[in-house]
């Protein structure tokens, strides 16, 4: 058996997406000759914790090592903080700031004591190759200083993009610049790097001249959550169909356009309202939930806020339909919304409010999806009334098994292990 550095920030028993695939990778890895060691820090302050989460982690008897990390959430949050969910425009002031003082990410405080610990491990132990997964990227930078010191291979997962993020669109040239050569440096260093599509492979073959040796593996969903014994916390109303909202909304993805779809269909055809529920997990904030009031909504309306991982995958199984909304510009040609694939697990129904692109046609394949542009509410209304139609018939389409393994994390994981072992054998 191999054995992998793993360099990791976000994980059990910190919660929220980002948190899953490297866990997924941690837990299913050893079946393929690799085994993880992992390196990340204390909990700090975040905003929120999963205890389904860090029971999966404890069932797996890895190897973890934290470390005092001295960023901000550490420093000023103390050990295990929930912060609660922070949206809208409260996120938006917050990442402007943290853009402005801290350079590559505001984790940039972890990395002298993760170098420094990981110099240790890796002094003491038989260490084959190093993988790093970001954001947050201060994590690349902790793979490259370890692999330049010690001379063992590094492999760096981008679940987004560094030097082209949608989420920095505004950034300044001077900040752009610098993100360029930083990310030079860990790309040169590099023995092999892994995406989620190949926009992000295209994207990053851009960014240097060197040859770079690029795996795509997209995220996916663990079908060990969907066998969980554990009671959903969804209250499903018989006789109705019942909608589900998993996750947050976050400044670009709003529910406006699906909730205005919904009025009209509701206006005109009162009795569809009396024969519909909407259920929402991950958390609605005010302004939402004023919208929801303004509409006439709240009397079908079911807000569970934040749950916990275990429980929103039973969830999904129990709801009759799945939705989502990725309204980012039409040119950024990635499917940006995780929750997709964990939809695609459950194997229920899902109606994509998303632009012409890769998530349109991922659902198209999935063969159980609908796929609308988020900016045609008429559009929506008629499609939100088509399903309606199809739930009471009993004709609800079945999704494509192809598609459903395809994004299992199990065989993504054996992916991913064979490219740990081309890197390895050079």
């Amino acid at each position: 058996m191999k054995n992998v550095f793993f360099i990791v920030y976000y994980f059990p028993p910190m919660g929220g997406s980002g948190v899953q695939r490297p866990l997924k990778f941690a837990k299913y890895l050893r079946e393929y000759g690799w085994n993880p060691i992992i390196l990340c820090p204390d909990p700090g302050a975040y905003q929120i914790f999963d205890k389904s989460l860090q029971k999966e982690l404890d069932s797996l008897d890895l190897e973890i090592h934290r470390v005092d990390a001295k960023t901000p959430f550490h420093t000023l949050g103390g050990k295990q903080k929930s912060t609660g969910l922070v949206t809208g425009n409260v996120a938006k002031v917050l990442r402007s700031i943290s853009r402005r003082a801290y350079f590559p990410d505001n984790k940039k405080g972890w990395i002298a004591p993760a170098i420094k610990k990981g110099k240790k491990l890796i002094s003491e132990k038989k260490i084959d190759l190093i993988f790093s997964t970001a954001p947050p990227f201060s994590n690349h930078v902790i793979a490259k200083e370890l692999s330049n010191a010690a001379r063992i291979p590094m492999v760096t997962d981008y679940r987004d993009l560094f030097l082209n993020s949608h989420f920095e669109a505004a950034e300044s040239q001077s900040r752009k610049e610098k993100k360029r050569k930083l990310e030079a440096e860990w790309l040169n260093s590099a023995n092999g790097i892994v995406v989620l599509d190949s926009f992000a492979k295209k994207k990053i073959k851009e960014s240097v001249s060197k040859d770079l040796n690029i795996k795509v593996l997209p995220h996916g969903y663990d079908p060990d959550d969907f066998r969980t014994e554990v009671s959903p916390g969804l209250d499903y109303k018989k006789g109705k169909l019942n909608w589900l909202y998993s996750g947050l909304f976050y400044e670009s993805n709003q529910p406006d356009a699906f909730l205005e779809a919904l009025e009209k269909v509701f206006g005109r055809s009162p009795d569809v309202k009396s024969e519909t529920h909407l259920h929402f997990q991950g958390g609605l904030n005010s302004r939402i939930q004023k919208m929801i009031d303004q509409k006439g909504l709240s009397e079908i309306t079911s807000d569970y806020g934040y749950v916990s991982h275990n429980i929103a995958a039973a969830n999904l199984i129990k709801a009759d339909v799945l939705w989502m909304i990725s309204n980012f510009s039409e040119n950024l040609k990635q499917i940006k919304s995780g929750k997709l694939f964990e939809y695609i697990g459950s194997q229920k129904p899902v109606f994509g409010l998303a632009h012409p692109g890769e998530a349109q046609k991922l659902l198209n394949c999935y063969k159980a999806g609908f796929a609308v542009a988020p900016s045609n509410v008429e559009k929506i209304a008629d499609v939100i009334l088509k399903i309606h139609m199809l739930w009471k018939e009993n004709k609800l389409p079945v999704p494509s098994k192809e598609v459903v393994l395809l994004h299992n994390r199990k065989k993504i994981t054996g992916d991913l292990a064979q490219f740990f072992n081309e890197i390895a054998a050079k």
